[in-house]
Parts: C-alpha cells; sequence; structure tokens
C-alpha cells in the first residue's frame, strides 16, 4: 500500500511516497529528527517506482558504502540523468521537472541512504541548497564549516571548538545543507552525519568557510575569490561536476556562496592553538 510522509531538509520540504521502503527510509538514522508538517511541497522523493534504464552516455564510476557496491552517474538522450547503485538501486531525475526524483526499490539500508543523499543532491541544486561534505562548528549564533578530503582533519578540529572555546556546538559532521537565500547564506543540519550521530533541525548564518590543510605550524589567510572557488567546489557532491548542465548550476551556487562569505585556508596541527587561531580570526 502506498504511503507518503513529509521531511524538512535544508529548508526544503520533501514529500516522501512509496510502499515499504518509505517505514525503510524513516527508519535509518536520523531521518525521524526531520520528520514534520509544512506548508509547502518543494520536492517528491518517490521510493519503490517501476524505474528503467534506458541507453545511457556515462559520467562517472565510484565506489559505494565502503566500496562494496559500485555507483553510476549518467544521461540519456533526452537529458534525463539517471544513477545505478550497485546490481539493483537505481535513480531517475528529470532537470525539466526538477521537483521529482524517483526511485527503485532498494533493500540494503546502507544503499538506501546513500541513493536519498543523492536523490536530495539532485533536486536541492536546482532550489541553491547542496550537502557540503564538512564538519560545522556552531559558535555565538554563527556557523563556521570545516572543509578538507577526508583525513585533514576536520572532525578533529570540531572537537578542538568543543573542547575549548565556550559556548559551541556541533551542527552535522559529515553532510551538512549549505543554502544561498534571499536574507544571506545558511547551513542547515540534516540525516546524513556520517560516524558522527549528530542530526540537528537548526538554521545557523555561516560565518566563514574553512578549508584546511595539515601543517607542522598554524597559520591562516582568507583566500580570493579563485581560491575561494577552488577552496568548496571540491566539497560539493562530486558526481555533478561530470555534468555540464549541473556544473552550470554549481558554479552559480558557489559564486553567491564565496560572494556573501568569507574563505579561509587554515595551516593546523591538531591541537587547541588551531582551535584559538580560528576562532579569534573569524568570530573577532
Amino acid at each position: 500500500m502506498a504511503t507518503g510522509v513529509t521531511l524538512t531538509i535544508g529548508g526544503l520540504a520533501l514529500t516522501v511516497s512509496g510502499g515499504d521502503s518509505v517505514a525503510k527510509a524513516l527508519a535509518l538514522p536520523g531521518m525521524g529528527a526531520f520528520r514534520g508538517e509544512t506548508n509547502g511541497n518543494d520536492v517528491h522523493l518517490r521510493l519503490d517506482e517501476r524505474v528503467e534504464l534506458p541507453e545511457c552516455r556515462w559520467l562517472h564510476r565510484f565506489d559505494i558504502v565502503e566500496e562494496t557496491a559500485e555507483c553510476r552517474f549518467g544521461v540519456d538522450a533526452s537529458g534525463i540523468y539517471y544513477y545505478t547503485f550497485g546490481d539493483s538501486g537505481l535513480l531517475r531525475f528529470d532537470p525539466r521537472t526538477p521537483g521529482t526524483v524517483s526511485l527503485n526499490t532498494i533493500d540494503d539500508p546502507n544503499i538506501l541512504r546513500f541513493a536519498l543523499w543523492t536523490a536530495y543532491s539532485m533536486t536541492s541544486l536546482w532550489r541553491d541548497a547542496v550537502p557540503v561534505h564538512s564538519s560545522v562548528v556552531v559558535c555565538r549564533g554563527r556557523a563556521v564549516m570545516c572543509l578538507g578530503e577526508s583525513g585533514t582533519g576536520k572532525s578533529t578540529h570540531t572537537s578542538l571548538w568543543l573542547k575549548y572555546i565556550d559556548g559551541c556546538h556541533l551542527l552535522n559532521d559529515d553532510s551538512p545543507i549549505l543554502c544561498v537565500e534571499d536574507d544571506g547564506v545558511f547551513v542547515y543540519g540534516s540525516p546524513w552525519s556520517g560516524k558522527t550521530p549528530c542530526y540537528r533541525q537548526e538554521r545557523v548564518p555561516v560565518a566563514a568557510l574553512l578549508r584546511l590543510e595539515q601543517r607542522p605550524e598554524n597559520s591562516i589567510r582568507r583566500l580570493g575569490t579563485i581560491e575561494s572557488f577552488t577552496a568548496l567546489h571540491p566539497s560539493c557532491p562530486p558526481a555533478l561536476a561530470h555534468d555540464e548542465l549541473c556544473t552550470d548550476r554549481m558554479v552559480d551556487f558557489i559564486g553567491g556562496v564565496i560572494s556573501h562569505v568569507p574563505v579561509y585556508r587554515l595551516g593546523c596541527l591538531p591541537d587547541e592553538g588551531a582551535a584559538r587561531l580560528a576562532f579569534n580570526t573569524l568570530m573577532a
């Protein structure tokens, strides 16, 4: 029997409909924290659909879920996007109707979780809301988004803020939603927080973006426009960088972010001094 629920993620109202997969989606870690009634219907995620895969031009392939399954991202001759997740998962997204994403039935909860993130990423890009790979600390009512490749110490750095800087809390530790809105640039908590269970339904203005690099001593500097773009772009959904239309939208989005929010590069050790240097520079 078909059913539906409403989620609010990154300021967008999501109607999630389908059969048994709706309950499976809600049972995933963090999803329940974002359930609630809204006045709008920005996005429709249709689960348990009969999605058929046409001939596609494959743009990107990568491993998912600890490299146990291959994901492919492609586009067909009419401009409709498809993702495959392992042997059975399949997503369909038509940019001409960007409010709807269709997914077939996915039994593996880890793959379903990633597929839901992918579905959100596709449609939210058309609404100036993008999941960004980062760890976000909130201090004095403003957020600092720590960017960097996996293993560069994003979570370590935000944990140092929590330990040494009074009045801080963690918003999200893996994939918060960055949004360009009429009244500024904001970051939202999300149901996707990596290995750290931090699922906050919270909207916070962004004070700064902080690209981390491991260095033998602590230093910080503000980046120019081109450097700011190259600091943020790698942390956005990587598969979308392989398609021209998605790239154009991403460029516009990043331009909107860096025109309002300063971007810094922090060369750092994993110590108290790095946290205090960043705090004193960004929150002064």
